[in-house]
């Protein structure tokens, strides 16, 4: 199951991420978007729903639902998909028990 499945802006302002490190701004997303005519929200979203991924994206926008909604009328060739395979840096921004810390100055591991 895929969690911040888009990045979350509140990484960025705990400085634990910077505005560049998300995906939705890469060159290869952003291309692949504009050659599927979608947003790179809906590219994103897809990718991790041909991989069979569990994805709950969040949002308060009905324009934004609509869109995260609209992702079963294309399919992302192998090409595609080994495009944003590659974009793998091996990361992760979204660990519960450092988020905690610097949003809410208490540890929580997830690992004992």
């Amino acid at each position: 199951m895929a969690f911040s499945n888009l990045g979350a802006a509140s990484y960025v302002e705990l400085g634990m991420a910077k505005p560049e490190d998300f995906v939705l701004t890469t060159e290869t997303v952003t291309n692949l978007a504009a050659k599927h005519n979608r947003t790179a929200g809906q590219i994103v979203l897809k990718w991790g729903n041909q991989r069979s991924t569990v994805i709950i994206p969040k949002t308060i926008k009905k324009e934004r639902l609509v869109e995260n909604c609209s992702l079963f009328d294309f399919e992302l060739s192998a090409e595609d998909m080994t495009a944003i395979d590659g974009l793998n840096q091996n990361r992760r921004f979204n660990d519960p028990a450092h988020f905690c810390e610097a949003a809410f100055n208490t540890f929580f591991p997830i690992y004992d």
